[in-house]
């Protein structure tokens, strides 16, 4: 329903994650796909909106990792893990807060610079309510992770964005 759309599953920064997503925003379902990340306030450009850090992500160099990651887990939670993990410079990347919420574009409205290219920026003005979406098709394909996804029947974020456009 609309009214369902609208209600916020998250506001932040607050807690734990105060440490990445650096503006106000609320966590709720997605006329693009699943749930979505949406601004609360308006941003300019270049403004960061999600700092990469230590506390912020999970890394995994091989399959054997990834494998260990999701021994064990129900079902849910490895589709989770699968479909919001991303590659990035020969490993895979698992956002450990809200940030695993960012949606697919390909004409984005957020998107790394070359001083912090690990980290989300705005590429343009963001009014209040807007969602933000990352283009998945800049990320890395790892042959080895693919496939991991392929046996769970899910689509990786990178196969996605050049899927989807």
């Amino acid at each position: 329903t609309k009214a369902a759309r609208r209600a916020p599953v998250v506001s932040a920064p607050t807690g734990a994650h105060r440490e990445a997503m650096q503006v106000a925003y609320e966590v709720r379902a997605s006329p693009v796909a699943g749930k979505g990340l949406f601004l609360t306030k308006e941003v300019k450009k270049g403004t960061l909106l999600w700092k990469y850090s230590p506390q912020s992500v999970r890394t995994f160099k091989s399959a054997a990792e990834v494998r260990a990651r999701l021994d064990g887990q129900p079902k849910e939670a490895i589709l989770d893990f699968l479909e919001h993990a991303y590659c990035w410079e020969s490993e895979v990347v698992e956002i450990i807060d809200d940030g695993k919420y960012w949606n697919h574009s390909k004409l984005p409205n957020t998107g790394s610079l070359p001083a912090d290219p690990d980290s989300s920026f705005a590429l343009r003005d963001i009014r209040a309510g807007e969602e933000l979406f990352d283009d998945y098709s800049a990320h890395d394909t790892l042959p080895w992770y693919e496939a991991i996804c392929a046996e769970h029947g899910v689509m990786s974020v990178t196969k996605m964005g050049h899927v989807y456009g």
